[in-house]
């Protein structure tokens, strides 16, 4: 008779522990990180759908242009929450990050519009922001202004 030879299998139950244990505790940990973030998330999210709404209705956009339009105000919220800390710490590099979002946010939502009506509005707005600038740079001019107060008053002069 022919015999096999055996082997003999130790488990380690304390390192298997480790192995289902571990991996259980790194999903929780995980999880309660996310939910400290969630009234962050939330309050942006609640921002972006507001705009979101106001540009339908204006613009009269389709299910496919709402979604697109969406995800061009989550982007802008997103970017203004992480620009938020440069307003007292460097006003002058929030002032330049905050054109560049406005900039960035202007060209994707003339991007989404589609119909010459849609186009013709924007451009009517758009007309219309650069009026509003400026009458306003002429009144700061004649109060003799510094640059920096000019340009922050030029930048709350805004509209999608």
């Amino acid at each position: 008779m022919k015999t096999f030879p055996t082997f003999e299998v130790s488990i380690n139950v304390d390192a298997m522990k480790y192995y289902f244990v571990l991996p259980i505790l790194m999903l929780l940990l995980a999880g309660g990180a996310q939910a400290q973030n969630a009234p962050t998330q939330t309050a942006t999210d609640a921002a972006a759908r507001t705009a979101t709404d106001v540009l339908v209705k204006k613009y009269t956009l389709n299910a496919d242009q709402a979604k697109q339009m969406y995800t061009i105000q989550v982007r802008k919220q997103r970017n203004l929450a992480q620009i938020e800390g440069l307003k007292t710490s460097n006003p002058a590099k929030f002032r330049s990050k905050l054109q560049g979002v406005q900039q960035g946010t202007l060209r994707s939502v003339r991007g989404v519009l589609n119909t010459k009506a849609q186009v013709d509005l924007y451009k009517e707005t758009q007309g219309k922001v650069r009026l509003q600038q400026a009458d306003k740079r002429k009144e700061l001019m004649v109060k003799k202004s510094s640059k920096e107060e000019i340009d922050a008053a030029l930048l709350e002069i805004y509209a999608e």
